[in-house]
């Protein structure tokens, strides 16, 4: 193919076909996010079957998605219990993230048994990777949007002039 060639064929590609393709990849990394997290909880309940009670894993992790742009968190949290009128309730202890891509895990993970600690931090690496790759992707698209607004803008000025 000519570099001509070349040239035709990415003038054929509009901006709606880049805003579909950051769609289509965010929907992609919020599946390989889900498997990761599935594979958890997995993952978690055969080894509480296998460990004492002071063994048990404390530590959650969930995705949440957002409203717009089809963007969503991989959050992990601390699970512990609140007493109240006699009744022992479950609640999530949400860790902050913090600056960057990967979760400070030092802290959350001290008193956790070794086979939960060792786990999560595989599974971090792979959640900051996709975290990374969101947020390029975000980048992208909001470029994308931004080009589309000016580009109207200048199209509806020059019918007003």
């Amino acid at each position: 193919m000519s570099s001509e060639e070349s040239v035709k064929a990415q003038s054929k590609l509009t901006e709606q076909d880049i805003l579909h393709w950051v769609e289509t990849r965010c929907d992609h990394l919020q599946a390989q996010a889900k498997i990761l997290v599935d594979d958890y909880w997995r993952q978690m309940k055969s080894q509480r079957q296998k460990h004492s009670k002071s063994e048990l894993g404390r530590i959650g992790v969930r995705i949440r998605c957002r409203e717009n742009q089809r963007a969503f968190s991989i959050e992990w949290y601390r699970m512990a219990t609140l007493r109240q009128n006699g009744q022992t309730r479950p609640i999530a202890q949400y860790v902050k993230k913090g600056r960057g891509y990967r979760y400070p895990l030092g802290n959350l993970l001290k008193g956790e048994p070794t086979w939960e600690a060792e786990l999560i931090e595989e599974l971090e690496t792979e959640f900051a990777h996709i975290r990374q790759q969101l947020d390029r992707l975000g980048k992208i698209r909001d470029a994308v949007q931004r080009y589309c607004r000016v580009i109207e803008a200048e199209a509806n000025n020059k019918f007003i002039g």
